[in-house]
C-alpha cells in the first residue's frame, strides 16, 4: 500500500506531457519525410513524364529512301531511271516502248546491301491478269524480255524483306540433292551448312510425260523448258525438263505423274573470312563479285568464269577461285541533291548533314558520301539532329531526296487585305530566335512568329509553317489618341485607362480634361479601348477601330451628368440625403457624374431608401419628412396662432365688460 502511494505521489504531469509532445513531435517529422520523398517521387516522374514527351519534338521525321534503277532497251536504245518504292507493289510501265512492235528488255535491280527484296516478278496485261515467262531472276534483280505483240502492260513486282548480299563472297555448292514425286505434293527443306549462308538453289524437274509439275513460286523463278528423251533405268522415256532457281529454303512441289527433283543448293561466306573457310573437299567455290552503280573491281591472277548460276546483280561477275586472285575495290562517292516539296533546289546555311562515321557536311548544294558506310545520314536543324535519313537503296551514282524543309521562298506573306508585304520573318526554334530567309531551312510546324516593325521585333502568336502556306500579318502604324472630356466632375478622383493589345495605360487627369496618348506599332484594323473611370467606377467608355488612312483620332468621352434635387414635404431642400449608385455616393443636391450604363439609383435619408431612375438629367425625389428649415417654419406658424388666440381672448373680455352692445372695435 506505501508503495502504490509513493508511486501515486511520484506521478508528474507534467513529464507526462512531454513525452507526448515528444511522441507528437516524432509523428510530425515521420509525416514530414513522407511527404518530402512522395514530392520528390512526384516530381522526378512527373520530369521524366516531360522528357518522355518532349523527345518527339527532338525527332521530327525519319525518311526511309527505298529506290529501284530500271534499265529499258527498246529499238536500239536505252532508257535509264529510278522509282521510288512506296508499297509491296510496284508495276514499271512499258507499253509506251512497245508502240513499235518488237521485243523490249526490262532490268530492274536493287542495291545488293539494301533490305529489301524483289519477292516475285511477272508480266501484267491490260486487263489485270498475269502472265508467267522466262525470266532471269533474284530478289535483287530482274530481267526480261518482253514480246511487244502481247497486249503487255508493265512489268509486276512485289516487294518484301529480304537480307542483304556481301559485295564480295565466295561462292560454294553444295551435293545434290535427289528426289521422286509419283503423285500430289512435297515440301523439301534445303539444308543449311555451318559457317555457311545459303545463296540460292538450282532445282530441275523432271516430268515423265503426261505429268505435269509446279514449283511454288514465293522467291522462285522458271529459268528455261526443254523437251528431251532420258533413260530411267533401263527405259528411254520422254520428259519435260524446267529448271528454277529458288532463295527461299523451302520448295514445294505438285505434281500428277512421275517427277524426278534435283536441287543443288548454293552457299556463300564473305571473301573477308577466306583464310579461315575449310572447304569441302568435293566443292569447287567460285569468287562471286556482287558489285553496285557505284562498286568498280579491277583483279588480278584471276579467271572469270560463267558457272551457269544467275547473278544477283546486273554487275555480279564470277572469278575461279585462287589463293592468288587479287582483287582491288574503288568505291566511288554518290552524290545527293536535296530539294523541297516543290523540287526547288535547298541550300540551308543552318542545316548540317552528320553522317555514321562521323564526317559533318553543310547542307549547300549536292552532298557526296561513301555508299557502303554511309547508309544512314541526320539532318541536323538548328543544332538538334531533326530527320533521319535511311538509305535503304542506293541504285545510281546520283540521287535526288526530297525533304519537307520550309524557306522564306515557299512562304507567301501578306496583310489582312490580301497586299503583299516585305517584311523579315522570326521564328522561335530550339531556344533560338532564327532569321526565315532563303537560305535558313525549317521543319514544318507551329512556331512562335516574329517580325520587325518601327524597328521594334513584334509577336504575331503561334503560326503553322509548311510549305506553301500563307501568313497574314498585320500591318503596323504609329498612332495619336487626342482625348477630350467636356464634363467636369469635381466630385470624383478621374482616371483614364486605355487598353490595347494585351497592354494597358492609366492616366490620372488632376483636373485637365484633356489628354494625348501616343501608341506605339499599333496594328490597323485592331480595337482600342478607352475608359473614364472615377473613384475606381466606369463611368464612359469608347470603342475604337485604328484606321490606316490617318495616325491620328479624336476620341470624346462624354459622362452621364444629372442634377440632384432631394426635398422634404414642404419642398425644402434636404443637405443630407445621399445619392447611391453602384460604389459612388453622393451627399446633398447638386450635379453629379454617373455611369453611363446605370438606370436606377437609391436615395437614402436616415433609414428610409428611395429607388430612383437616373436615365434622365434630373433627379427630384420628395422625402416624406421636414427637414430642419421645416420645423422652424410650423413653430412660428404655430406661435403666430397662439398670439392671436390669446389677443382675440383678450378682446371677447373687454367687450363684455362694459359699453354698449352696438359698439364694436376695428382692429386694423
Amino acid at each position: 500500500m506505501h508503495d502504490q502511494f509513493s508511486k501515486a505521489l511520484s506521478f508528474n504531469p507534467l513529464r507526462t506531457a512531454s513525452s507526448l509532445t515528444w511522441l507528437f513531435y516524432v509523428f510530425v517529422l515521420f509525416i514530414t519525410t513522407f511527404l518530402i520523398v512522395f514530392v520528390i517521387k512526384l516530381l522526378f516522374w512527373m520530369t521524366l513524364l516531360v522528357v518522355l514527351m518532349a523527345l518527339p519534338t527532338l525527332t521530327y521525321a525519319q525518311i526511309f529512301i527505298n529506290y529501284i534503277g530500271i534499265n529499258i532497251d527498246y529499238n536500239n536504245q536505252t532508257l535509264t531511271q529510278i522509282m521510288n518504292i512506296t508499297g509491296n507493289q510496284l508495276v514499271i510501265p512499258i507499253y509506251q516502248y512497245c508502240s513499235q512492235g518488237g521485243y523490249v528488255t526490262v532490268n530492274t535491280y536493287l542495291d545488293p546491301l539494301s533490305n529489301l527484296g524483289i519477292t516475285s516478278a511477272a508480266l501484267i496485261m491490260y486487263n489485270g491478269s498475269i502472265v508467267s515467262t522466262p525470266i532471269n531472276y533474284s530478289p535483287k534483280y530482274v530481267s526480261a524480255n518482253v514480246n511487244c505483240s502481247l497486249p503487255i502492260y508493265g512489268l509486276y513486282l512485289s516487294i518484301g524483306s529480304y537480307g542483304q548480299y556481301p559485295l564480295e563472297a565466295l561462292v560454294i555448292p553444295g551435293s545434290n540433292m535427289t528426289y521422286v514425286l509419283t503423285q500430289g505434293s512435297m515440301n523439301i527443306s534445303i539444308p543449311l551448312t555451318p559457317g555457311l549462308n545459303y545463296l540460292f538453289a538450282l532445282v530441275r524437274v523432271i516430268s515423265i510425260l503426261p505429268a505435269r509439275a509446279s514449283i511454288n513460286n514465293y522467291l522462285t523463278a522458271q529459268l528455261n523448258t526443254e523437251y528431251s528423251n532420258i533413260n530411267v533405268g533401263s527405259l528411254n522415256t520422254y520428259a519435260e525438263i524446267t529448271t528454277y532457281v529458288t532463295y527461299s529454303s523451302n520448295v514445294e512441289i505438285t505434281t500428277n505423274g512421275t517427277t524426278y527433283i534435283i536441287i543443288t543448293p548454293y552457299y556463300y561466306t564473305s571473301i573477308s573470312s577466306m583464310q579461315n573457310l575449310i572447304l569441302l573437299s568435293p566443292s569447287r567455290p567460285i569468287i562471286m563479285l556482287t558489285g553496285a552503280p557505284w562498286i568498280k573491281y579491277s583483279y588480278s591472277n584471276c579467271t572469270p568464269i560463267n558457272p551457269g548460276i544467275p547473278g544477283i546483280t546486273p554487275w555480279t561477275s564470277y572469278l575461279s577461285y585462287s589463293p592468288y586472285c587479287s582483287i582491288n575495290i574503288t568505291t566511288m562517292p554518290v552524290d545527293i541533291t536535296f530539294v523541297d516539296t516543290s523540287l526547288q533546289k535547298l541550300t540551308c546555311n543552318n542545316v548540317f548533314i552528320t553522317t555514321q562515321n562521323g564526317e559533318i557536311l553543310s547542307l549547300s548544294g549536292s552532298v557526296a558520301i561513301n555508299p557502303a558506310m554511309d547508309r544512314v545520314i541526320y539532318l541536323v536543324i538548328n543544332g538538334i539532329r531533326t530527320i533521319g535519313i535511311y538509305l535503304d537503296s542506293i541504285p545510281a551514282s546520283a540521287l535526288t531526296i526530297q525533304l519537307p524543309l520550309v524557306t522564306h521562298s515557299g512562304i507567301t506573306i501578306t496583310d489582312e487585305l490580301g497586299n503583299p508585304v516585305d517584311a523579315p520573318l522570326y521564328l522561335y526554334a530550339n531556344g533560338t530566335l532564327l532569321m526565315l530567309t532563303n537560305n535558313t531551312c525549317v521543319y514544318p510546324g507551329n512556331y512562335s512568329l516574329y517580325t520587325l516593325v518601327n524597328g521594334e521585333l513584334m509577336s504575331l502568336g503561334t503560326r503553322s509553317v509548311a510549305q506553301d502556306s500563307l501568313l497574314t500579318i498585320p500591318v503596323f502604324s504609329n498612332y495619336t489618341l487626342n482625348i477630350s472630356i467636356p464634363q467636369q466632375c469635381p466630385d470624383l478622383d478621374l482616371n483614364l485607362l486605355v487598353k490595347y493589345s494585351g497592354s494597358q495605360y492609366v492616366i490620372p487627369l488632376n483636373g485637365n480634361l484633356r489628354q494625348e496618348v501616343y501608341i506605339p506599332n499599333a496594328i490597323i484594323g485592331s480595337y482600342i479601348q478607352v475608359y473614364l473611370v472615377g473613384n475606381g467606377t466606369l463611368l464612359y467608355q469608347s470603342t475604337l477601330l485604328i484606321n490606316g488612312s490617318k495616325s491620328t483620332s479624336n476620341v470624346v468621352l462624354n459622362p452621364h451628368v444629372i442634377d440632384f434635387t432631394p426635398v422634404d414635404l414642404l419642398n425644402n431642400e434636404i443637405p443630407t440625403a445621399t445619392l447611391n449608385i453602384g460604389s459612388l455616393y453622393y451627399e446633398g443636391p447638386g450635379k453629379y457624374c454617373v455611369p453611363t450604363n446605370s438606370s436606377l439609383g437609391m436615395v437614402i435619408y436616415g433609414s428610409d431608401v428611395y429607388i430612383v431612375n437616373i436615365t434622365g438629367t434630373r433627379v427630384f425625389i420628395r422625402v416624406w419628412t421636414l427637414g430642419n428649415l421645416g420645423v422652424k417654419s410650423l413653430l412660428i406658424i404655430a406661435s403666430l396662432l397662439i398670439l392671436l388666440l390669446i389677443i382675440s381672448i383678450i378682446i371677447r373680455g373687454l367687450s363684455k365688460g362694459g359699453g354698449s352692445k352696438d359698439k364694436y372695435i376695428v382692429i386694423n
